[in-house]
């Protein structure tokens, strides 16, 4: 099972705080994808997912936060995503609390879920925070012209 890697280039948001988050989140994702290909046991892996949400949950909370300090245009749209997100990885745990066979199966699943959905996710961070500065620079250029 393949790993995520972070790569600064391409990952980055540039904001020190938020890319701890992010690389917290891939340790905590490739720990699943390690618990996945050792055939671990399904009390593992849930703990794995409950270590996963209790982060993604906390991170959410702290990039939403800066986005509104950012004044950031679409923050209910991105904050509607980390609702979807939480409550996507919420059923992956509850399908697999639920069943005592194909457990690696939908733990399988919910890996790939997450490393599409993780990739999406850092690539609409860049974009978002790069025109919170970009407007935070516009409004200091037209302050300085007034």
């Amino acid at each position: 099972m393949d790993v995520l890697v972070w790569d600064d280039k391409s990952m980055s948001v540039n904001i020190d705080l938020i890319d701890r988050h992010h690389k917290e989140l891939l340790s905590i994702v490739n720990n699943l994808a390690d618990s996945i290909k050792d055939n671990s046991q399904k009390k593992d892996i849930i703990r794995i997912i409950n270590r996963l949400i209790d982060f993604t949950q906390y991170h959410f909370s702290t990039e939403e936060a800066l986005f509104d300090r950012l004044n950031f245009n679409d923050i209910d749209v991105h904050k509607k995503e980390h609702t979807k997100f939480i409550k996507n990885i919420e059923d992956f745990r509850e399908k697999i609390n639920s069943v005592e066979f194909c457990i690696l199966t939908i733990a399988q699943d919910m890996f790939a879920y997450i490393k599409d959905w993780f990739l999406v996710h850092v690539l609409c961070c860049i974009e978002n925070t790069l025109n919170c500065l970009k407007k935070m620079e516009s409004n200091k250029m037209q302050e300085k012209n007034v």
